[in-house]
């Protein structure tokens, strides 16, 4: 460590001439590690010696490391001998950066045998010599330098190289580099074999290790153990998976493909033209595996091979995910000798498709298996060389599966060797006229259909078979559902499944035992398990009670009762309507309770209110049941001589007999009464009387007019009194009370019966506005109306276009919008910089505006105009055990997601990648991801599934809303303020985009001429202009979202758009991924005026994949009372779906049976 003012000052100045941020760093210190002559380890040959080092420079602010490898000072790579005692081969010697985690950054060559090529490059113009900033950067903590690096470069893998005289450097050692005329390719060099990149070989022993995770009949395993050994001058591959549960063994077991790619990559070879799958991948791929058990149940087995590290060993990760039939316990699985075929599709894609036969405990089982794998390839070399390969047999023999309980250990072996198959392959051609669910099979020159497990059929078409109504093997406690190829089996309420078995659910969460009505659920803050209240019901989870609702929140009256305000109970509550009577969620006609057919002559027919029934109740001087009365005996009139004037004689029922009772208002013992108040004293009348003499002069409460009642309490007269009711009303009897009478107006109008007016349906609850109309909220009628967009007219039900464009009156467009023509239609069209439908249009919100693209295993930001410095762009999160392909942005929360294909999840972050996580798991290839920002919701398609769902924002609510006739969903977008939502689906017979509601309703095809391979999709609810990138006829296009069912307008923006993934609209700009592409292409959709790609962050090359724009505000919550969702998702218990016109659908979830979800739904229907 030096404070030379010399040496701070060289060292400030190489800064300064080459990293443009820093022209007047000056270090304050500097830290020099100087390796002089050092000879590899072992050696005695001292003219075989390594000169280098490593000067660190800082301010205490920002800190930058000089390499130096000058004057030819690294000789040697590699030493010999350090690790034999463990069998490997020495690593070659490394130079970087490493954090002490995950992060690290080397430096080019690092690792490899042209490592010794760090004395010769430079990022610096200086050979040998190379400048990082450390710490403090923008998108990495690492960076190069960007000043006077001259002619010598740093080697990028990812760098076009055009010829062998710059690219050979990318060859292995033991390859031969070939020019052609698009660029060049590497060829190994026999004897060694593989994809020119990498090589090995062909005696020398290979070795393979990573993890497998993944779940298998409901039990998880996580980060097992895997390692395989090649014997490669036999064929053969042993791999052992450790630490496995022993639920899940058999099930590993059968799975012996997990190792079996392996003795593929490593197979021998058989002949002439045959190769194996290392001269093919160098060891760096991706397969994806999928099997079927003719039993039922199904596996998806996905595997990265990394390429080999510095010790030469190939890094894997492996994912299984599913269910196996139930075989009960082996430790020992027989597997008869197979064939499978390798058939190279295109470049870069091999799918093989077999029927294998596995024998456990003496019985033969079926199942079949169908796996694609994909690698990097050279594009140059012409198709055919080295002899062709496009179809391969693998021969596999000798197969040994089994598992010791002991060491928790599954080992499989088998040997392997590869032909060449001769001739052409008549499925090339012939796999067309196959149904999508079977599989070509070559017979000889010709070829066969067969519909793969779980169809049948002939092959060219199939169907899916019930396995449940024919081969069903549940438990007895579980159903069987049928699933598209296959089934599962679902436990019933009460019971868990134990592998394949269900069993009574009885274990604890987290030492307690939760209520019957509690699922137990695993709390992330405290890291325990708890027991939660299912829906519908509160409490701590140990005892949990029904939720309560009122009717004015719930629909739970009975459909013969109305939901009434008391203002006893200063509550909603149900009453049952005239000629009814209950509890109001339960109503039944009163003739069914009236029990007076037999009333004595002497009994009056009276309706009991408390017993909610009609009775017979004896006259005034008689006594019985009411079916039989008897006169009571003369009364002594004499009790009552003594009667105060304000008193009463009255009969008592429970004397039988007459006495002396107070008037109203009086208090005392009849004899003698006087007045229970003087309304003199204070103000205890009603607000409906008046304070007044008595005939015995005093002052006491009397009801006004049209009021009955004590005075201090006076209620309306009934209508049958004051006949006030509305002329479209009728006069019923009081259901509270059936003394008296109240107004009820007549079915179809609605008011308080005094006032009755018809009753207009809202078009929120029945949505029959015109496609070409809005819902919009109608002050005067307090209620929802249908609107006719500008440029249409009627009543809103119907609209009608109205025949002026802007090509015969341009005073229609905004100042800044343009007229454009499409189809023979003129539109208005927003100006670059401006948003809008063409007609108003509003200037971009003044904030920063920028892209956020996936790379696959990280995410990176670009802003849409960039200034040519750091700020650029940077990374954003690195995912390296992730693919990450769509990307969208939620406008209110200012987040953004992602899905991941590889682990089949939905992911989100903050847009400065802080706060990651997970936000629902369970997909398998989410391709293409959406956000409705209004009713906080995703919209999510999956390609392997053919589904489209709705998950809500937290992932607790699952919807699939289209599962049929899917083939390849790709991309989708959504439109709240429409109600609309669009999805691309490329199957190649019959590519199509198609629309529906966002509820799944109204699903029809949207375009379906013209389509190649349409890829991403953007719509701008401004203009409702839908914009797609075809990579099938290389174009970008437009529609506009209307009346029609084709939309309106259709027009090229852009032609000889070479491979579109993605697209993003920003005001007039459209934005996408192109796969080709170095940068991001973008168009101004309105002039067609192509503008120069975006330049790409540091790690942002290579294939892009999902892409979208944030900048775009939301508008206020407050301004969106007119759509369904947009506040207190629309009074929905779980998910609230838009459709056009503010309308909305509430529903369920996936995982609430139908019967239950209809008991819901009647809980949560708003009262209208």
């Amino acid at each position: 460590e030096t404070n030379d003012e010399a040496l701070l000052q060289r060292a400030g100045m190489d800064v300064q001439a080459h990293f443009s941020q820093f022209p007047s760093f000056e270090p304050l210190g500097l830290f020099i590690a100087t390796w002089e002559g050092v000879v590899p380890y072992g050696s005695q040959n001292t003219s075989q010696v390594n000169t280098f080092q490593i000067v660190v420079a800082s301010d205490a602010l920002n800190s930058f490391a000089i390499f130096n490898y000058l004057d030819g000072g690294l000789v040697w790579s590699q030493s010999r001998g350090k690790f034999a005692d463990s069998g490997r081969r020495d690593p070659p010697a490394q130079a970087g950066f490493d954090s002490g985690d995950s992060l690290h950054k080397k430096l080019p060559h690092s690792g490899t045998d042209q490592v010794t090529r760090l004395a010769v490059d430079s990022n610096a113009n200086l050979p040998g010599m190379w400048m990082h900033h450390i710490g403090n950067t923008k998108g990495s903590n690492v960076a190069g330098a960007d000043l006077n690096t001259g002619d010598v470069v740093i080697f990028e893998p990812q760098m076009d190289q055009n010829t062998c005289d710059s690219g050979r450097r990318q060859c292995h050692t033991d390859a031969l580099c070939t020019d052609y005329e698009t660029g060049f390719c590497c060829h190994c060099a026999p004897p060694a074999y593989g994809n020119g990149r990498q090589c090995v070989q062909p005696e020398a022993p290979q070795r393979l290790g990573g993890k497998v995770s993944g779940t298998i009949n409901g039990v998880a395993f996580s980060d097992l153990d895997m390692h395989s050994f090649v014997v490669t001058k036999d064929g053969r591959a042993y791999t052992a998976v450790s630490r496995i549960p022993a639920e899940v063994s058999v099930g590993l077991m059968t799975l012996n493909t997990i190792g079996g790619l392996i003795g593929w990559m490593f197979a021998l070879i058989g002949g002439p033209g045959a190769k194996n799958g290392y001269m093919y991948t160098g060891g760096s791929l991706n397969r994806t595996a999928r099997i079927r058990f003719q039993r039922g149940g199904e596996v998806v087995i996905t595997q990265r091979f990394l390429g080999h590290n510095v010790l030469n060993n190939i890094l894997m990760e492996t994912n299984v995910r599913g269910d196996v039939p139930n075989f009960g316990e082996a430790d020992r699985i027989t597997v008869d000798d197979y064939k499978e075929e390798y058939r190279k599709v295109r470049r870069g894609v091999i799918e093989s498709t077999s029927d294998r036969t596995f024998r456990l405990n003496e019985v033969a089982y079926q199942y079949s298996w169908n796996q694609t794998i994909t690698f990097d390839e050279c594009e140059h070399a012409p198709a055919g060389l080295d002899g062709g390969g496009n179809y391969m047999r693998l021969s596999v023999s000798r197969n040994y599966i089994n598992y010791d309980p002991n060491e928790r250990v599954v080992r499989y072996a088998m040997s392997n060797k590869v032909n060449a198959m001769t001739g052409s392959d008549p499925c090339q051609e012939g796999a067309a006229s196959c149904d999508r669910n079977a599989a070509c099979l070559s017979d000889g020159d010709t070829f066969r259909c067969e519909c793969r497990t779980g169809f049948i059929g002939d092959g060219q078409t199939c169907q899916d078979l019930d396995e449940c109504a024919t081969v069903n093997t549940c438990d007895a406690n579980a159903d069987c559902v049928n699933t598209v190829g296959s089934f599962t089996c679902r436990c019933r309420f009460g019971y868990v499944m134990t592998g394949r078995t269900c069993t009574r659910d009885v274990a604890l969460c987290g030492g307690v035992v939760c209520d019957d009505n509690a699922n137990c659920v695993f709390n992330d803050v405290t890291n325990t398990p708890m027991c939660e209240c299912k829906v519908g019901f509160a409490g701590d989870g140990k005892t949990c009670k029904s939720v309560h609702f009122d009717c004015n929140e719930a629909d739970i009256c009975h459909a013969n009762a109305e939901c009434v305000f008391s203002d006893v109970e200063e509550r909603y509550v149900c009453e049952c309507t005239d000629g009814f009577s209950g509890d109001g969620q339960y109503c039944d006609r009163l003739d069914i309770e009236n029990r007076c057919d037999e009333c004595d002559r002497n009994a009056e027919c009276i309706y009991d209110i408390n017993n909610l029934v009609f009775r017979c109740v004896c006259k005034q001087g008689y006594t019985g049941s009411g079916t039989t009365c008897t006169k009571i005996d003369q009364p002594d009139l004499a009790a009552c001589d003594d009667c105060h004037p304000n008193a009463a004689c009255v009969f008592s029922q429970d004397s039988q007999r007459y006495g002396c009772v107070c008037a109203a208002g009086y208090q005392g013992d009849g004899t003698r009464c006087s007045p229970a108040y003087d309304c003199r004293s204070g103000n205890v009348c009603d607000v409906n009387a008046r304070c007044d003499r008595d005939a015995s002069g005093n002052h006491v409460c009397v009801c006004e007019r049209g009021y009955y009642g004590d005075g201090r309490r006076c209620e309306p007269e009934g209508c049958n009194v004051a006949n006030n009711c509305d002329v479209n009303a009728r006069c019923v009897t009081d259901p509270r009370d059936t003394r008296r009478y109240i107004c009820r107006c007549n079915p179809g109008f609605s008011g308080d019966g005094t006032v009755c007016i018809m009753r207009v349906i809202a078009c929120n609850e029945v949505n029959n506005c015109s496609p070409d109309a809005q819902c919009v909220y109608d002050p005067q009628s307090s209620s929802y109306r249908c609107r006719c967009n500008r440029g249409f007219e009627g009543d809103g039900i119907t609209c009608r276009y109205r025949e002026v464009d802007c090509n015969s009156n341009p005073s229609m467009c905004d100042p800044n919008a343009v007229c454009v023509e499409a189809e023979g239609r003129y539109s208005c069209i927003c100006r670059q910089g401006y948003q809008g439908d063409g007609r108003r249009c509003e200037a971009l919100p003044d904030v920063e505006s920028y892209l956020v693209f996936s790379r696959g295993y990280s995410i990176h930001k670009v802003p849409t105009k960039q200034n040519g410095d750091h700020s650029d762009g940077s990374r954003v999160l690195y995912l390296p055990d992730e693919l990450a392909v769509a990307v969208a942005a939620d406008c209110a929360e200012q987040k953004f997601y992602w899905t991941d294909v590889k682990h089949g999840r939905i992911s989100r972050a903050d847009l400065n990648g802080f706060n990651k996580d997970v936000v629902i798991n369970g997909f398998s290839s989410p391709e293409g991801l959406a956000v409705d920002w209004m009713s906080r919701n995703l919209y999510v398609t999956d390609s392997t599934l053919d589904l489209v769902a709705v998950v809500n924002m937290n992932g607790t609510y699952r919807k699939t809303l289209i599962n049929t006739e899917l083939r390849d969903p790709r991309s989708i977008v959504v439109s709240p303020m429409q109600g609309v939502m669009f999805w691309t689906d490329w199957f190649r017979n019959k590519p199509v985009i198609e629309a529906a509601y966002m509820d799944g309703s109204d699903r029809h095809v949207f375009v379906e001429t013209g389509l190649g391979l349409p890829n991403g999709l953007a719509y701008d609810p401004y203009s409702r202009q839908l914009c797609w990138g075809d990579a099938g006829v290389n174009k970008i296009e437009c529609v506009q979202y209307g009346s029609s069912a084709a939309g309106l307008g259709r027009r090229v923006v852009m032609e000889k758009v070479p491979y579109p993934f993605d697209l993003a609209i920003y005001g007039s700009d459209i934005f996408w991924s192109d796969w080709t592409i170095r940068g991001i292409p973008h168009v101004d959709r309105v002039t067609g005026e192509e503008g120069k790609p975006l330049s790409l962050p540091v790690g942002g090359n290579g294939r892009l994949y999902g892409i979208t724009a944030i900048g775009s505000y939301c508008p206020a919550r407050e301004s969106l009372q007119r759509f369904g969702c947009a506040l207190n998702n629309g009074g929905c218990r779980y998910l609230c779906l838009p459709k056009p016109n503010g309308g909305r659908t509430c529903t369920c979830p996936d995982d609430i049976d139908s019967v239950t979800c209809e008991e819901i739904a009647t809980l949560t229907k708003k009262k209208k």
